[in-house]
């Protein structure tokens, strides 16, 4: 979401075991689904929590793309 350009493994898409799919966003609906996939377990994705006091070094973080996954200021 935050680079324009990745690297991945093309057997799967070559054997046809697999598609590649993107999107622009997701509305309500689709958020909704992905929060039900996060609550049974299906798909868990990478947090590194922050404390509020440091957003400003957070940021700075994710300007440097030193943030893999998502970034979470717990307030």
């Amino acid at each position: 979401m935050g680079k324009l350009e990745a690297t991945i493994n093309t057997d799967p898409l070559i054997l046809k075991t697999a598609t590649l799919q993107g999107s622009m966003g997701g509305d309500k609906h689709d958020i909704a689904e992905v929060y039900k996939l996060m609550a049974s377990g299906d798909i868990s994705p990478k947090l590194s929590e922050i404390t509020f006091d440091e957003i400003p070094e957070g940021l700075k973080r994710l300007e440097r793309h030193e943030v893999s996954g998502r970034l979470v200021a717990k307030m």
